[in-house]
């Protein structure tokens, strides 16, 4: 620890690297003021602060806004599935009826009628709703929008009165999404009743749960078992119920086990995308009872195999389906990635590693609006890196349909159409975590403003003000009621080669990337901090020699000219409502060439940065149609995306296509002898079309 001190004012500024190990607070579990696990659970090594203390600020608030405007706002007017559906006790709702114990009694159904369908089994159709709500609950109240606010409470008056899961859906994976919800909509609210719904949940769960892995095959997907704990601990935190802890590891345990010995073992293809990115959170929580380091350990494990077998430049990992291998060309669900940003969050929370918030920012800003229209009306199934033309053709995918990359309702199916809308709203909630020394932490950047309780329980704000991932400096702005002293850690990105945190009156200090830093000292209001990460643009080596240019936690990619054009595709329990929206399904064809080389020194790649103003949808670009609040059509957005990289190229033209997609990537060094050209890469969020795995031209003076 390296101290600096003050002598006129003998206040201290301690920089401490933190280690991922737990440590108890000094003070005691029950001096907390924002309490960590009872006994015998581990204590986190950060806690989430309730929802509402972190609120977004400029570009983020506007991405949370262009949400509300869109699918997650308007989903039960245009989605039957949403609109009538035993989630919020609608009568007629079901497809089966039950009755007593689960076990032995209910028989695969198929779903018949026009209204939402709830008792059909684990896959997938009765995790739908809860999924949105996920989403949707956090989002209303972070916003503090009274529209969403209703539009919620419709569904949460409902389902905090249920007394028999069942009589909506035997799906324990279903209910689990909707534990999800309820810790947030407890900190929103005060309402008991999520507290007793939780209870009602687990003991459900426990009640059908199967022995050994022959669970009840309606209720129960195997695979998924270790769901509960995200929301079990939580209740076992808030009642006490040591009862709870047994259930919990009964319906676990073999789940994570079954993991555990995955991640240890050699890493198969069979895996089914979705299931992989909700368990990297299952063992870590487990961990937290069983205390053994081999359920901490398999996670790491696990991660560094899916990066070296399946690994994106975004952070993400191809399963077009099932793990489908490292081609640019192959693709990867976004269920995935909202389920990978949820247990990235977890994994932060209880361990405090910042790999876990250094990938979970790049998910959230490359892979999330990256499969997303700028205007949030539209998603894909599935994304690829390369992805260079848009349309309902056949390609390569390991279990998915033609549609799974059009831009649209329910390409493929409707799975991702539920479960495209928490990760924004999950990221702004641990932007900030409390600490267990009574300070906070910042996790995760961006535009924002905290209000917690630190020190002696005074409540402070500290605003954020940063364009950051488009800047590379986050400036934080202190306000107390009077003079206090409370330590602030601040997360330094591993790709912060040089950064800088200035203190006015201190000496500027250069902390180690991909560590944690403490700064603690007596604070008043309008004291600044500032963080310079100093991002540089750097490569990151790709299958086939071939490159991926990042800078600071963006992907870029390269820009290709767009053409939307509206096509029809079998839709899935679509409503049309009697007034216009801005549900489509698109095709995209590229105007203008994409197979480039990079003229660069993958070592030392030289561009040109040119940046620009945040629009109002943050990840649109020049043309793209967008549907607006109140339009009666689509527009072609006039604005630009916020940051460009000028970078030397030569066409390669040979480099062509395979069916609907890229061919493979040339091999690198690629002998090219087009003219050197400039090309624009731009945020990989802001694109339909991209190249971002490019291969390298041979230098010609060799």
């Amino acid at each position: 620890m390296k101290k600096i001190l003050c002598l006129a004012t003998c206040v201290a500024i301690c920089l401490a690297f933190q280690a991922c190990s737990k440590k108890a607070s000094i003070d005691g579990r029950e001096k907390a003021l924002y309490p960590n696990n009872r006994e015998p659970l581990l204590e986190t090594k950060y806690v989430k602060l309730p929802l509402g203390a972190v609120r977004a600020r400029g570009w983020l608030l506007d991405q949370l806004k262009v949400q509300a405007n869109g699918l997650t706002g308007h989903l039960p007017e245009v989605w039957d599935v949403m609109k009538t559906t035993a989630w919020k006790g609608d009568t007629g709702a079901m497809t089966a009826k039950l009755s007593g114990r689960l076990a032995g009694v209910v028989k695969t159904t198929t779903y018949e009628g026009n209204s939402g369908v709830n008792v059909y089994p684990e896959c997938c159709w009765a995790r739908f709703v809860p999924r949105w709500l996920e989403g949707l609950v956090p989002l209303a109240y972070l916003l503090d929008d009274p529209k969403l606010k209703e539009i919620v409470d419709r569904y949460m008056s409902f389902l905090l009165t249920v007394q028999d899961p069942a009589s909506v859906t035997p799906s324990v994976t279903g209910w689990s999404h909707l534990g999800r919800v309820l810790p947030g909509y407890f900190e929103a609210t005060k309402d008991e009743r999520a507290v007793k719904l939780a209870e009602v949940m687990l003991n459900y769960m426990s009640r059908v749960r199967g022995d050994h892995m022959t669970p009840q095959p309606e209720a129960v997907q195997q695979t998924r078992l270790g769901m509960p704990l995200s929301f079990g601990w939580w209740y076992y935190n808030q009642t006490g119920d040591a009862d709870a802890l047994r259930k919990l590891e009964w319906i676990a345990k073999n789940c994570v086990d079954y993991y555990r010995d995955l991640y240890g073992g050699p890493m198969t293809m069979s895996q089914h995308i979705v299931d992989i990115c909700q368990s990297i959170q299952y063992p870590v929580l487990f961990y937290l009872l069983a205390k053994d380091e081999t359920y901490k350990n398999c996670v790491y494990e696990g991660m560094k195999k899916l990066d070296l077998t399946n690994g994106q430049a975004t952070g993400r990992w191809n399963g077009d389906e099932y793990l489908s291998g490292l081609s640019p060309t192959q693709g990867s669900e976004l269920c995935s990635i909202t389920e990978l940003v949820y247990s990235l969050v977890k994994c932060f929370e209880a361990l405090g590693d910042p790999a876990f918030a250094d990938r979970l920012e790049s998910l959230v800003f490359n892979a999330v609006p990256g499969t997303c229209t700028g205007d949030w009306w539209a998603h894909q199934y599935d994304q690829q890196a390369n992805q260079v033309l848009v349309s309902v053709d056949k390609r390569t995918w390991h279990g998915n349909g033609d549609a799974s990359n059009v831009f649209g309702f329910t390409p493929n199916y409707p799975c991702c159409l539920s479960n495209m809308h928490s990760a924004f709203p999950n990221y702004v909630q641990y932007m900030w975590m409390a600490t267990g020394d009574n300070g906070l932490i910042a996790g995760a950047y961006g535009p924002c403003e905290v209000k917690a309780k630190v020190g002696d329980g005074t409540e402070v704000a500290v605003t954020e003000e940063t364009s950051y991932p488009f800047s590379d400096k986050v400036k934080l702005i202190v306000t107390c009621p009077r003079r206090m002293s409370f330590p602030i850690y601040l997360r330094i990105p591993s790709w912060a080669r040089t950064a800088e945190l200035t203190i006015p009156g201190y000496k500027t200090s250069r902390p180690k990337n991909g560590s944690i830093v403490k700064v603690e000292r007596g604070w008043k209001s309008g004291d600044v901090i500032t963080l310079a990460f100093n991002a540089k643009a750097r490569t990151e080596a790709r299958a086939n020699n071939a490159v991926a240019l990042m800078w600071g936690p963006l992907v870029f990619s390269l820009r290709i000219g767009e053409s939307f054009r509206k096509i029809d595709i079998p839709q899935d329990r679509r409503a049309f409502p009697d007034y216009p929206t801005g549900v489509a399904d698109w095709r995209i064809d590229p105007t203008t060439d994409w197979n480039y080389a990079l003229a660069i020194d993958p070592e030392n790649p030289r561009c040109e940065i040119v940046t620009g103003a945040i629009s109002s949808l943050p990840f649109a670009r020049t043309g793209e149609p967008v549907w607006l609040p109140g339009a009666s059509d689509f527009i072609a957005w006039s604005e630009d995306v916020p940051l460009v990289l000028k970078v030397k190229a030569r066409r390669v033209p040979e480099w062509g296509m395979d069916g609907a997609s890229a061919a493979p990537v040339p091999a690198s060094p690629v002998n090219v002898t087009t003219e050197e050209t400039v090309v624009e890469l731009i945020p990989y969020g802001c694109t339909r079309l991209r190249i971002s795995e490019f291969p390298v031209a041979r230098n010609r003076s060799n």
